[in-house]
């Protein structure tokens, strides 16, 4: 016959089986008994020894949440389950202060997701908890209290959080293996980075970098048992100069901890690398390669709206779960070009009126979180408002999905494998190549306006607009929750061209106020949205803007002028001997003729230097006071007139705002390039209930 076993609270309110037949003199305390009298069919050294032996099954009694369970850990399915102990199946309220884990949500047997148990994929870390001494601040010493799963549960639809699940069993020996094998399991999931190195900007946002990493992020990092490499950013050059040495196979992620500033800083640096490690030269018609390690971006900026694209929320901690989990989606980006070279990286663009906004922010920087308002509001007064003079040419892109299809996780435009393009290690040349006017033969009486071929791809646009933009990412921020461009994706390989033509300002207020609500922003005769390529943006000047050139000399200017045509009469007569010398056979060949003047310039040289100028000595002349007062009077006045002729500049032209950073350089050339980064995030959400923003400054207006 069975010996009669019981359970009883033990040490620390651990449940312990108690044999009475093996040591019936041992004494039980009644009052301690906190669990009904139950058979079991094995004694707990016979779980414990089936918890050692078995390679793939562990099984143990655990107490969750103050209640008894067997829990079984099955290593084949990577799943963790649970079954009550207590006979009725009911549970028994848990004293309070009974766990160790106050600070952080535990985890509920009654909620129905956990209801029966987890799987390993859901965790993220684990550990062993121990009771440490007041006087000891190791990790490794302490009573043993259990083992501590870290997972992650969804706050909202957006935002994630940890949650933890507290397994309490007082054996340490029982509870080891379990976090050994917990953690291999983990460690065989793939895209989950092991080594990261991270760039962290102390002074971005409320430059409370340091502090949120130390009390949040690194924790975090702690708990999944990713080895953190931390730099922190000096200065505007810093990343691209530790890039240059920084060997990218030791680490499986970077992560940049900042604001859009710093993104771009980093994003430049790490694209840059990796096309000078293909000995890629950047030009128009080079397509480059992907980014071999993806990117981490921990929001903690003033302005975070690449990462708030990506991820549906700038919020610190959702950005760390993400890059725990290896949570990575492949995101468009530009290639920005002057008309001399290559200029930079950038996700969105800007030219007009953000331009004029991002430059009074900068301007009110003591205003605080009041600075946005203010600079609207300067931007809309009638003195800083206007529409500028452009000359845009587009190759518009083939996509055969509507105009008004809104980008979320699971998009079928983006993760369609039709849609996705493989980038190979070798460089790629477009076929859509520039027009060089000089490769085509035309005759002198032709007109000079050169007539395009039929399938060029180009196509032109002329006209005043109050503000252009180019969207890659849709620009989700505080002040637009759908984005400045909500109908753009992330991985399409399609630039977005917004242009709002010139209009007044009643009618634009109301444009601006739409990026708040719900309401449709480009649903205005006024706002023009294409779907483009590549881009050529060039800004223009009125024809009928004058002033005084004070460095133009006319006696200059006719020297050079009848030197040309001198120029042009030799070559002629040249050409014209070249053709005479060729009708006759018995004249010398044109190779014997020496067409240069190398005999000339010697003999010019020699006689220099034989009879060098004449030097003439004598008084200095002294000018006079009133040719000292005149030179004055005019170096005054062409001072004043550069003074209006910058003023005057400065109303035709606004500034590029590329990443809320300003550019000064006007002339610029965009080409999108397919999902050639990886950004942490997994894109919006598509159950997101998006709140109305208003901005303070346009309710008045």
């Amino acid at each position: 016959m069975e010996p009669d076993r019981a359970y009883i609270r033990g040490q620390d309110g651990i449940p312990v089986l108690v044999d009475h037949s093996s040591n019936p003199s041992s004494p039980v305390n009644k009052k301690s008994m906190k669990f009904k009298e139950t058979k079991t069919d094995q004694p707990v050294d016979s779980v414990r020894k089936v918890s050692k032996t078995t390679g793939e099954i562990l099984k143990a009694v655990f107490t969750i949440d103050g209640e008894g369970y067997d829990v079984i850990f099955n290593e084949k399915i990577g799943r963790i389950s649970w079954s009550t102990m207590n006979a009725t199946g009911r549970r028994r309220r848990s004293s309070k202060g009974f766990s160790s884990f106050i600070q952080k949500r535990r985890l509920s047997i009654t909620e129905d997701t956990y209801l029966d148990g987890l799987d390993i994929s859901s965790l993220f870390g684990v550990h062993l908890k121990r009771r440490q001494k007041s006087s000891s601040g190791k990790e490794d010493e302490g009573q043993c209290l259990g083992i501590v799963l870290s997972m992650i549960e969804k706050k909202n639809v957006n935002m994630l959080r940890e949650k933890t699940a507290f397994l309490e069993h007082p054996s340490e020996e029982l509870c080891s293996p379990w976090v050994e094998k917990i953690k291999d399991c983990i460690k065989k999931i793939h895209h989950r980075p092991a080594v990261i190195k991270l760039f962290l900007q102390p002074f971005a946002g409320n430059k409370t970098g340091r502090s949120l990493y130390k009390n949040t992020i690194s924790p975090l990092f702690q708990s999944a048992g990713v080895s953190v490499d931390l730099t922190e950013i000096k200065h505007n050059e810093f990343v691209k100069q530790e890039m240059v040495h920084l060997n990218l196979q030791d680490y499986d992620c970077i992560v940049c901890m900042g604001g859009d500033g710093t993104v771009n800083h980093l994003v430049n640096a790490l694209l840059t690398r990796a096309q000078k490690e293909k000995d890629i030269e950047m030009k128009h018609n080079i397509t480059p390669v992907k980014c071999p390690i993806p990117l981490g971006i921990i929001p903690t900026g003033k302005t975070n709206d690449i990462a708030q694209s990506v991820m549906g929320v700038a919020d610190a901690v959702t950005a760390t779960l993400h890059i725990i989990h290896g949570n990575f989606q492949d995101v468009d980006i530009c290639s920005v070009y002057t008309p001399e070279r290559f200029h930079q990286w950038a996700f969105n663009c800007q030219y007009g009126f953000t331009g004029q906004v991002l430059t009074f922010m900068k301007k009110y920087k003591t205003l605080g979180s009041k600075r946005i308002d203010a600079a609207v509001i300067k931007a809309l007064t009638k003195s800083k408002m206007r529409a500028y003079e452009c000359d845009i040419e587009y190759i518009p892109a083939e996509s055969s999905y509507p105009k008004n299809t809104v980008c979320r996780t699971g998009c079928d435009i983006c993760w369609n494998d039709e849609c996705k393009l493989e980038h190979t290690e070798e460089t790629t040349i477009d076929l859509v190549q520039e027009l060089d006017p000089l490769s085509q033969s035309f005759s002198s009486d032709a007109s000079s306006i050169i007539d395009l071929p039929q399938n060029n791809p180009w196509r032109s646009l002329k006209g005043k607009y109050l503000n252009v933009g180019l969207f890659t990412l849709p620009g989700i921020s505080d002040y637009a929750p759908q984005g400045f461009s909500r109908y753009t994706h992330l991985n399409n390989g399609v630039i977005d061209l917004v242009l709002i033509k010139d209009v007044e300002k009643k009618e634009f207020v109301r444009h601006l106020r739409r990026f708040g609500n719900t309401k449709d922003p480009f649903d205005f005769p006024f706002v023009e949205m294409y779907r483009v390529k590549e881009l050529r943006f060039r800004p223009r000047y009125p024809t009928g803007w004058n002033y005084n050139d004070h460095d133009f000399n006319e006696i200059k200017y006719q020297m050079s002028r009848e030197a040309s045509q001198l120029q042009v009469k030799k070559s002629v007569e040249v050409i014209n001997d070249l053709d005479h010398i060729t009708n006759h056979d018995n004249n010398p060949s044109i190779d014997t003729l020496d067409l240069s003047d190398e005999e000339d310039e010697q003999e010019e040289e020699k006689s220099e230097n034989q009879n060098p100028p004449e030097r003439l000595v004598g008084p200095m002349y002294r000018k006079t006071f009133s040719e000292i007062e005149r030179e004055k009077h005019k170096w005054h006045v062409r001072k004043k007139e550069e003074k209006l002729k910058a003023k005057e500049q400065a109303k035709m032209v606004s500034v590029w705002s590329i990443d809320n950073q300003i550019v000064n350089k006007l002339e610029l050339d965009f080409k999108v390039h397919h999902g050639l980064l990886s950004v942490s995030g997994l894109g919006v959400s598509p159950h997101t209930e998006f709140s109305e923003v208003r901005l303070g400054c346009l309710s008045g207006m």
